[in-house]
């Protein structure tokens, strides 16, 4: 029977979640098991490896013996997955069997700034782990580079966003014809934007503005846990 898990959070230095993570892994599957020679004390990865150095070890004389567990990997077989959602920057998910495991795992890392107590479901995560649409961020307007198909190297302007099929509507600034063309979003990369008009605020900040920890402000969501700083 497979042994169930929980996703937990851990708060890193912005920008740092990366290099985090390396070591986390590092001390999830880098390090092994140390087994030790009961007559000369050398260090072996494994049982079987000690034993054929035992049968010929010259300090073994007529000693007898076994392998000396010396150290064990804990989390290896328990830490499953380590999420970097690269749309929310800060933070680094652990799924695992147990919340020891977490304080293990970032035992002396540097740049981890606290554990979050509780546990994380996916639906509070999931908007961070899928991509952002292609055409996210392109708005009526802006200038663009076609980076494939025929206009390859071709500028355009934005004529209209088709956001529910991924779609720009363009057209080429270096042509004699004002013809609309059609291209995928991810054919096109931003060369300058458009002027943007400045958005109504109201007291307390931007009109509609919301951050990521406000989506899940209750008090079952992770977010709205306050971490538990490291040593």
């Amino acid at each position: 029977m497979e042994t169930s898990t929980s996703i937990y959070a851990v708060r890193t230095t912005i920008g740092q979640e990366r290099s985090v993570t390396d070591l986390i892994t590092t001390a999830v599957i880098g390090e092994t098991d140390v087994w030790q020679c009961p007559f000369c004390s050398e260090d072996f990865s494994s049982d079987k490896a000690t034993k054929e150095h035992m049968s010929s070890c010259k300090k073994k004389k007529k000693k007898k013996g076994e392998p000396v567990l010396v150290s064990t990997n804990q989390l290896l077989g328990r830490v499953k997955a380590i999420l970097v959602p690269e749309t929310l920057r800060g933070y680094v998910f652990i799924e695992t069997t147990e919340f020891r495991d977490v304080e293990i795992a970032i035992s002396g890392v540097p740049h981890v700034r606290g554990r979050v107590g509780g546990k994380v479901s996916l639906e509070e995560i999931d908007r961070f782990l899928a991509p952002p649409p292609a055409a996210e961020g392109i708005s009526v307007n802006d200038v663009v580079e076609i980076i494939s198909g025929p206009f390859k190297g071709e500028r355009a302007k934005v004529v209209r966003v088709d956001a529910g099929k991924e779609e720009l509507i363009l057209e080429l600034l270096d042509s004699p014809y004002t013809i609309p063309v059609r291209v995928h979003a991810d054919f096109a990369k931003i060369v300058e934007r458009a002027e943007r008009k400045e958005e109504s605020t109201v007291e307390g900040g931007t009109e509609g503005e919301a951050t990521d920890k406000d989506a899940f402000d209750d008090e079952d969501s992770f977010w709205a846990h306050e971490p538990d700083e490291s040593e």
